[in-house]
């Protein structure tokens, strides 16, 4: 608009001031009234020609320039491949040409970028899953585990609403909660009976020994509060770093819930499976205690939808069979 008006500011002076001094010249020599008023009518229609066609010479010369910066400003949002509508063939068309050409070729980098990057995600989640299998190896009597815990976990922070960056956090911090146990011996991860005093020790270790295998992996970087936390209580009575409360990452706490329900329902050296209902009754005794109040009952309503859907789902298998 400041461009359109110093336009045409110039384009009225350079039209109108030969206007008004030939005006004036046939005003100073016009020789009765009758030439005045001819003189005085020609120099106002003069200038109004001037003005209306100084305005429009101006817009014409604006609205290209317009288009640019239009077309800019969307590049500027990541708007990558616009275009713009530019015919006149001067430098501003020029402009606009090589404008669209760089337009077109950054759509065609952000294209490349995204494959590429949507590659490396892929592979760097092939690389968790390894990870996790080697957990799994290490404790045959835990697998599954950790590709259950994930899954539920991310079901707990989108029915907390969690957006989608935390989400791939509890996804990668579920899988890789327990990669600590890589460098706990096998006789203690296996041992059925209850753990001596060392040997407890010993397995506490494992979310310190997680976080400093993973530590420096700048993509797991959000997921690491899932694997050195998980075993943080909302009373502060947890480990490794008697953490309390919300002082406990949201990640952590989503993972502690889910790993807890997992290790109720899947069979353990020292215990049986439970069924949900049961494993619901021991996370409602853990709420407020071991297990944030708001991840519990998320979680809660997260196992009777899926219990639900389960039921539906066998009730229709069985429609069909019959």
């Amino acid at each position: 608009m400041r461009l359109f008006r110093s336009i045409l500011a110039l384009m009225l002076i350079a039209s109108a001031a030969p206007s008004a001094v030939l005006g004036w010249a046939l005003l100073r020599h016009s020789r009765g009234a009758i030439d005045a008023r001819s003189a005085l009518a020609a120099e106002i229609v003069a200038l109004v020609l001037a003005a209306a066609l100084s305005a429009w010479f101006a817009r014409k010369l604006v609205q290209p320039v317009n288009e640019c910066v239009r077309g800019a400003l969307e590049i500027a949002r990541g708007r990558f491949g616009q275009q713009v509508r530019v015919t006149v063939r001067n430098e501003i068309g020029e402009l606009a040409y090589t404008f669209n050409h760089m337009s077109r070729e950054l759509e065609s980098y952000d294209r490349e970028n995204r494959r590429l990057i949507a590659e490396l995600e892929a592979g760097y989640l092939a690389t968790i899953r390894s990870l996790a299998s080697a957990i799994d190896a290490k404790d045959p009597s835990t697998r599954g585990h950790t590709q259950r815990v994930s899954e539920l976990a991310v079901e707990i922070g989108r029915e907390l609403g969690s957006p989608e960056k935390d989400l791939k956090a509890l996804a990668y911090g579920g899988l890789l909660h327990d990669i600590g146990k890589i460098g706990i011996p096998e006789a203690i991860l296996h041992k059925a009976s209850a753990l001596a005093d060392g040997e407890r020790q010993l397995m506490r270790a494992h979310p310190t020994i997680g976080s400093e295998i993973l530590r420096g992996i700048t993509f797991l970087e959000p997921a690491l509060p899932g694997v050195r936390s998980h075993h943080e209580r909302w009373d502060g009575q947890g480990y490794p770093d008697g953490l309390a409360g919300e002082a406990i990452p949201l990640v952590a706490r989503i993972v502690n819930a889910a790993d807890t329900y997992d290790a109720c329902t899947s069979v353990r050296p020292y215990q049986p499976t439970m069924t949900s209902e049961a494993a619901i009754a021991i996370m409602m005794d853990l709420r407020g205690v071991q297990i944030d109040p708001t991840v519990c009952d998320a979680l809660i309503r997260v196992v009777r939808r899926r219990t639900s859907e389960q039921e539906q789902a066998a009730s229709a298998r069985t429609v069909c069979h019959a």
